[in-house]
């Protein structure tokens, strides 16, 4: 590796499996695995090797295209995401680069954002899956670069504070061979604990096990020791309570009902599809059948140690945490890693629903604990009006914003809603619809919740139903949106998962 650009880096990592190249910010996500990583193995976790390009790495970048001395530079100058695409690397940067990927071997990797501020990854800046060949890994790291120019991302700092910065994590992606793909046997996400009590864990097969992935399982410790105490009893249990009816019928891709329902043996789940000479390395939705090796382990699993693991993390980092995890399968034995991870403070207040005037909205699926006062109510329900609300969003604030769970689907991403088309708003109420396949809004990777803001799901079966006729009292079209007008107070505890929207009487 050039000498030069290692004696770059001002801290030592005292870490072997993390490599820092360059100097300066490299984000809170890569701060975390630095600080945490001893730790987590510690307690018996898998952490990949990753390599950790500072914020100083790119200046040459910015130089050599002419968009300022340093990232900063560039930023305060609006250089835009196709400025960054179509810029290129020095020849050393290149070959420090190529240097970094040739330890992976012929593993894929993933190539992630790093931000100020940001150490959950709030889905504000890009994550890339590439095969690691050293063209594609460079694209992928300048369009992970780009991610941070976009209107999204500014429009998120500027609202969740964050401050300025970004590093960028190349590493290999935690799974094994699987029907011709490559991927986790299980993954998903957690929280040690939550405003709410315990914590739990949210399982999917195979990749995507984020905080945004669909389908997924959530598992906390009570149920999962009321099943029997192993994976295969408490998917046998959970799939007759559905089958018998004694449980309502819900999507799992862990259970198989999220598309084959109980009449297939197979798992819907994402997974990497490496290159052939007709299409590129690609990671998609794909079912597969666990070969019998891998599935006895599944149906013995036993995940108290991981809930046993859990409570420790909380202990030793003083923290409740969030982290997202990978399970993969190693000579018979269960193998978990943990591939992401932050401290997380939740606020416990016990919040007061009092007589603030008439019950518009109540909600349920609480995300964030406060009061909001606003005067206005948008309606965003078809992929039409989201251009319409982008406006109304440059010239409003502090607006609570009605919208369909669909404008949240992956499918068709012109007709989804991002950060920028409502980030003035600042309540939340999401109607949910047969049709939508994706997680909530408030499941952009903790999006509103750092930017303080509170999200729900409108509430069809609360003690006071939703009073539509209210809405129209005051309703008035603007721009092609409906848009009620009024004094609003919103009163949200994500602990006692309860949000209300009341309208102030005009008489008092």
């Amino acid at each position: 590796m050039p000498r030069n650009i290692e004696r770059e880096r001002t801290e030592s990592t005292n870490n072997a499996d993390i490599l820092v190249i360059g100097a300066g910010e490299v984000g809170k996500k890569a701060q975390q695995f630095i600080d945490k990583t001893p730790t987590l193995r510690a307690l018996g976790f898998r952490t990949p090797h990753r390599t950790v390009f500072a914020e100083g790495f790119f200046d040459n970048f910015f130089q050599r295209n002419g968009l300022g001395a340093n990232l900063r530079d560039a930023s305060a100058i609006r250089a835009s995401e196709e400025d960054i695409r179509r810029g290129s690397l020095t020849q050393q940067q290149f070959d420090v680069l190529q240097v970094a990927c040739l330890q992976y071997g012929n593993t894929p990797l993933v190539i992630r954002s790093s931000a100020a501020g940001d150490a959950r990854g709030t889905g504000t800046y890009k994550s890339i899956f590439s095969e690691n060949q050293i063209r594609t890994v460079r694209k992928g790291l300048q369009e992970v670069l780009s991610s941070y120019f976009s209107p999204d991302a500014m429009a998120f700092r500027r609202d969740a504070a964050t401050g300025e910065g970004f590093g960028i994590i190349v590493e290999p992606v935690i799974g094994q061979a699987l029907d011709g793909s490559f991927a986790p046997v299980l993954s998903g996400f957690g929280y040690t604990s939550t405003s709410r009590g315990g914590g739990y864990i949210n399982v999917v097969p195979g990749l995507g096990g984020g905080v945004e992935s669909r389908d997924g399982e959530q598992i906390s410790r009570s149920r999962f020791e009321e099943h029997g105490g192993t994976l295969g009893d408490y998917i046998f249990l959970e799939r007759d309570g559905m089958f018998m009816r004694r449980k309502a019928t819900k999507r799992s891709a862990l259970l198989r009902t999220d598309r084959n329902m109980f009449y297939g043996d197979y798992y819907c789940g994402q997974a990497f599809t490496p290159a052939t000479r007709h299409q590129k390395a690609v990671v998609s939705n794909t079912s597969f059948v666990y070969p019998d090796d891998i599935q006895r382990v599944l149906d013995d699993l036993n995940l108290m140690p991981f809930f046993q693991s859990m409570e420790q993390m909380e202990q030793v980092f003083g923290k409740p945490q969030y982290f997202e995890w990978a399970m993969t399968v190693e000579l018979g034995k269960p193998i978990f890693w943990i591939v992401q991870i932050a401290d997380v403070d939740k606020k416990l207040d016990l919040m007061e629903f009092g007589n603030f005037g008439r019950v518009m909205f109540m909600g349920h699926t609480v995300t964030g604990t406060g009061i909001k006062e606003a005067i206005k109510v948008v309606n965003c329900w078809n992929p039409g009006d989201i251009s319409s609300l982008s406006r109304f969003n440059q010239n409003n604030r502090n607006y609570v914003l009605v919208f369909s769970s669909k404008l949240t689907s992956r499918g068709g991403a012109r007709h989804r809603l991002s950060y920028s088309d409502f980030s003035n708003a600042c309540v939340f109420l999401e109607i949910q619809e047969a049709m939508h396949i994706e997680g909530s809004v408030a499941h952009l990777g903790g999006q509103l919740d750092m930017a303080g803001k509170l999200f729900a799901v409108l509430d069809y079966d609360a003690e006071i139903p939703p009073d539509w006729d209210l809405f129209h009292e005051g309703e008035q079209k603007v721009d092609g949106l409906t848009v009620f007008d009024g004094k609003i107070k919103v009163v949200a505890s994500e602990r006692q998962n309860k949000l209300v929207l009341y309208v102030e009487d005009k008489k008092s």
